[in-house]
């Protein structure tokens, strides 16, 4: 992926659990087979180079929603990498996923 090109990607993915957990471990909520919408974008012109978005389509995030910046940073061919992130404890798989099939090298 080159600095200049804006990326920003949708898509849904079922994930078989989902589940949402307070800091002690404690289960709040879980489901099977979530529908989840989904949406990357990776803009050189960003704070921090990207954001992400993901939330159940059943309520529209009502009950599943995870959102938050991706420090994306750049080497001198243009090359992105994904260097951090920041909104939710843990990035999820196929959101990573999905950026390394965009060109994103991962270095979490």
């Amino acid at each position: 992926m080159m600095k200049e090109k804006k990326l920003v990607v949708d898509w849904k993915e079922t994930l078989p659990y989902v589940s949402m957990k307070t800091a002690y471990d404690s289960v709040l909520r879980e489901d099977t087979d979530v529908v989840m919408s989904v949406q990357i974008g990776i803009d050189p012109d960003h704070t921090y180079g990207g954001w992400y978005e993901t939330y159940d389509d059943e309520t529209g995030g009502g009950d599943y929603y995870a959102g938050g910046v991706l420090e994306i940073t750049w080497d001198d061919s243009g090359n992105a990498s994904l260097d951090g992130y920041d909104g939710c404890f843990e990035l999820p798989d196929y959101i990573v996923a999905k950026l390394v099939e965009n060109g994103v090298k991962d270095n979490l």
